[in-house]
């Protein structure tokens, strides 16, 4: 029988769903997997693969992929809102930013779209969405 760590959940989106709710303390819902409906705005964390990067003789370098959206409900979006949800679109960067070497390494929030919404995102109305892909890589399966 083999030795294994569950990366994708102990090093990779655990931490950081660590670093996200330590930062917005309950005042933002952070969640991983299917799109859920919130309520006024959320995080959503979501695995989309990884790529092998090196195979060493006793180790492997993968680089994950992850879907990040922060979503916020608003159906007349005015400048203060925009404010608002700009600064929390700054605040989530940063704090990738400040994380991208935590049990993974060069973790970067990369290519930031403002309402490139799923199908399911599509129906709710009033629903924005932020979103950007995050890569980070992890040296894993160490023998």
């Amino acid at each position: 029988m083999i030795t294994f760590a569950n990366i994708w959940d102990d090093k990779i989106l655990d931490p950081i769903r660590s670093f996200l709710n330590t930062e917005f303390a309950g005042t933002i819902p952070i969640y991983t997997g299917d799109f859920k409906d919130m309520g006024s705005q959320s995080i959503r964390i979501s695995p989309v693969g990884s790529d092998s990067i090196d195979r060493m003789a006793n180790a492997e370098l993968r680089e994950y992929i992850l879907d990040v959206s922060y979503t916020f409900k608003e159906k007349n979006i005015k400048k203060d809102t925009w404010e608002h949800i700009l600064r929390q679109v700054s605040r989530i960067e940063a704090l990738f930013f400040s994380n991208m070497n935590n049990t993974f390494f060069d973790g970067l929030l990369e290519d930031a779209r403002i309402n490139e919404k799923t199908e399911e995102e599509e129906v709710i109305e009033g629903l924005n969405v932020v979103r950007w892909e995050w890569r980070g890589k992890f040296l894993g399966n160490i023998t």
